[in-house]
């Protein structure tokens, strides 16, 4: 079964960060990373960070619930 990724963007109204990070979410997904995994979290936000936004934090959290039901929650901040 597929993963669902929900994505909760703090600092969605600036639109040059959300296709940042955009293009990083596909560059991890394409890289293969299981994107339920704090490991693709760590490499989205060094990929956020060589995009010119070093403050950004990317937070990867899941319920035992969402496990079982192949959900995962990213938290991405800009600061």
């Amino acid at each position: 079964m597929p993963e669902t990724i929900k994505v909760c963007i703090d600092g969605w109204d600036d639109p040059a960060f959300r296709t940042a990070f955009e293009h990083v979410f596909d560059q991890v997904r394409d890289e293969g990373l299981d994107l339920s995994t704090p490991g693709a979290g760590l490499r989205a936000q060094h990929l956020l960070a060589e995009a010119g936004y070093p403050a950004a934090r990317v937070e990867i959290e899941r319920s035992v619930d969402e496990a079982l039901a192949h959900v995962a929650h990213w938290n991405v901040h800009r600061r």
